[in-house]
């Protein structure tokens, strides 16, 4: 077995399955699982509930629902459904129900097995939402990392769940737990909102939405060379968030149709909440996706990509995100069309691009960030 394999076989109470992160990179640096994910199924398999009875959420690679087989998952990425798929056929697994964050999770399971997100608002609109549903007596676990947790996570498990306790530390990761109990718990939506005044419009961003609360800086000096930009008919916003970038193209007639993508189901719906109300006369003019980037984009090519990429893998600074997601581009840019890509000025995504664009070239630049131009001959 070589070391990549070895790396890949998860050890649990419930079997040893391979298990590869998605999306799948050579020389790959992360591991499919952490300690909370051990913490969490050591802890449900004492338990001795059945899969059928529990609710994950937030697996990210498909750690817990490969071993598990649970009832279902309620998530918000595309990503970690894509890696849970193809997990669950590497092992030949039951495939796993999926609920996405927008939607209702699954009322009364017997236990949910909950990995503890990077975004506190999204930990409380989860925890809120359940304590709606659970019923008195079920157990939430949740698990993170050391160097992750707030210092308030057992208080805010008590806050909307019930009695919660702080167990055992292992390998640095910690896990909690908490009991629903007869409280009313307080109603939390996670919805933030700032004035746009390209739009001259409030923008909405779900609990787990980038920058919901501020316009982030890399994408306002983006925002600021719109204006430049020749025309096009069809302009794709990948990474969209609350989708500003596509909106304010289409405020100012910088494409004529805009299509909306982003991997989270809640940039997703923020972006078409905003576009709905502050366009509701063109709704046949947006389009929305929610997806691996454009992998599963089926409409005509594009004019004109933009795209503020992330560079974080979970909580792991790591621009492959950024790097996948362009990688993807040129096949959805007509003859001429052209990608402006902004990002901070230490992430090098050049070489990237030349792999599959003609034409690279700086675009625009301030003291912290570049705006690339890729172009298709």
């Amino acid at each position: 077995m070589t070391a990549a394999a070895r790396a890949a076989r998860h050890e649990t109470p419930y079997g040893a399955f391979q298990l590869n992160c998605y999306p799948a990179r050579a020389n790959e640096r992360l591991v499919a699982w952490c300690s909370a994910d051990t913490l969490l199924l050591e802890e449900t398999h004492r338990r001795g509930i059945l899969g059928s009875g529990i609710l994950v959420v937030n697996d990210i690679y498909g750690a817990l629902c490969v071993a598990l087989e649970p009832h279902a998952l309620w998530t918000d990425s595309a990503l970690a459904v894509l890696a849970l798929r193809h997990n669950e056929r590497a092992n030949r697994r039951t495939q796993t129900r999926i609920v996405w964050s927008t939607e209702v999770p699954p009322a009364a399971p017997e236990l949910v097995v909950l990995r503890i997100p990077k975004q506190r608002p999204l930990f409380e609109y989860q925890l809120s939402r359940l304590a709606r549903l659970l019923p008195e007596q079920t157990t939430v676990l949740a698990a993170g990392m050391d160097k992750h947790l707030s210092p308030h996570t057992a208080a805010i498990l008590e806050r909307y769940i019930g009695p919660a306790q702080r167990h055992r530390g292992q390998h640095k990761a910690r896990l909690f737990s908490a009991i629903r109990d007869e409280r009313s718990a307080p109603e939390y939506t996670g919805i933030a909102t700032y004035h746009s005044e390209a739009l001259s419009a409030e923008l909405c961003g779900l609990a787990n939405v980038f920058s919901r609360e501020k316009l982030d800086m890399g994408t306002r000096f983006l925002l600021e060379q719109l204006h430049t930009l020749a025309p096009a008919e069809t302009l794709i916003d990948l990474a969209c968030g609350n989708g500003i970038l596509g909106l304010v193209a289409l405020r100012q007639g910088v494409a004529s149709n805009i299509a909306f993508c982003d991997e989270s189901a809640m940039a997703v719906r923020s972006a078409s909440l905003n576009a709905s109300r502050i366009f509701p006369q063109q709704a046949r003019n947006v389009s929305f996706l929610q997806g691996d980037g454009l992998l599963e984009y089926r409409e005509k090519p594009a004019q004109i990509i933009l795209c503020n990429p992330p560079f974080h893998l979970q909580h792991t600074v790591d621009d492959f995100a950024g790097r996948h997601l362009l990688q993807q581009c040129s096949q959805h840019l007509q003859s001429g069309g052209r990608l402006y890509l902004v990002a901070n000025r230490h992430l090098d995504y050049l070489p990237t691009l030349r792999r599959t664009f003609d034409r690279v070239e700086k675009f625009a630049s301030n003291a912290q960030f570049n705006i690339v131009l890729a172009q298709k001959s």
